[in-house]
C-alpha cells in the first residue's frame, strides 16, 4: 500500500495559528495595565569592596555626591537623620540602614526628576560589577521610575513604584565596566523621575548605594 504524503506546516502558519491561543491564556490581571512593573533586583553574589565613598551617607554630609534636579523641589532636600532635628518631617523608616539617608520632596505638579551621582571611581575596564541603590518612594497618585547607571550603561532594569508602594526596594544589577571619561574614572548615578502628584507632590529616599566587584 502506498504511503500517504507527509503534511508539513510552515513556521509562519504555525505561528499565526498558535498566537490567538497564547493570547487567550494570559492572566486576566494583565488587562488592567499596559505594561508590567519589573521586579526589584535581588541581591547578587558579588562580594568585592564597595568602590563608592560615603555610600550610605553615614558621614552626615552629602559630599562627594552631586545632586541635580529638574523642575520644582523642596529646598530641604539632602541628607537627613532619624533624629527629631531632621530638616524634614519624614516618617520612619527614613533610612534603609544606619542613621542617615538622602531625602528629596518634589513639589511639581508636572513631571520632575532627580539624579544623584558620584564620579572618579577607579574600576578596571572589562570588570563585572554590581551597581545598585536602595530606594523608597511615597506618593498618592501616579508613578515614579528609578534607574541606576554606570558610565552611561544601565545596571539592571528600570523599576516603577506606584502610589502606596512605600517599602524600600533594591534597584540595579550586574554590568560590565566600559570605562568613563579619560582621566576622571567611572561614574555612577541613580536617577528618579516621576509624574506630578497633585499639590502634595511626592517624596523619595535613597540609601545604601554600591558598586561592588564580582
Amino acid at each position: 500500500m502506498a504511503k500517504k504524503p507527509r503534511t508539513t506546516i510552515s513556521p509562519l502558519t504555525l505561528f499565526t495559528t498558535l498566537l490567538p491561543l497564547v493570547l487567550t491564556l494570559q492572566p486576566l490581571s494583565t488587562a488592567a495595565t499596559a505594561t508590567a512593573t519589573p521586579a526589584p533586583a535581588p541581591p547578587t553574589n558579588c562580594t568585592g569592596p564597595n568602590r563608592l565613598t560615603n555610600p550610605s551617607f553615614e558621614s552626615g554630609a552629602l559630599d562627594p555626591w552631586l545632586p541635580i534636579v529638574q523642575s520644582s523641589w523642596s529646598p530641604t532636600r539632602g541628607v537627613i537623620s532619624l533624629s527629631p532635628n531632621s530638616p524634614s518631617n519624614t516618617p520612619n523608616p527614613a533610612t534603609h540602614s544606619g542613621n542617615y539617608a538622602y531625602y528629596a520632596h518634589s513639589l511639581a505638579t508636572t513631571p520632575s526628576s532627580l539624579s544623584l551621582s558620584q564620579s572618579g571611581l577607579d574600576i578596571s575596564v572589562g570588570k563585572t560589577v554590581d551597581c545598585y541603590a536602595w530606594v523608597r518612594g511615597k506618593r498618592s497618585t501616579g508613578v515614579m521610575n528609578v534607574e541606576v547607571w554606570l558610565d552611561g550603561v544601565r545596571c539592571g532594569v528600570e523599576v516603577e513604584l506606584g502610589a502606596g508602594e512605600e517599602e524600600w526596594v533594591r534597584v540595579g544589577g550586574e554590568v560590565e565596566v566600559l570605562g568613563g571619561v579619560d582621566g576622571t574614572g567611572s561614574s555612577v548615578a541613580v536617577v528618579v523621575s516621576g509624574e506630578g502628584s497633585g499639590e502634595e507632590g511626592w517624596e523619595v529616599w535613597i540609601d545604601d548605594l554600591g558598586v561592588v566587584g564580582c
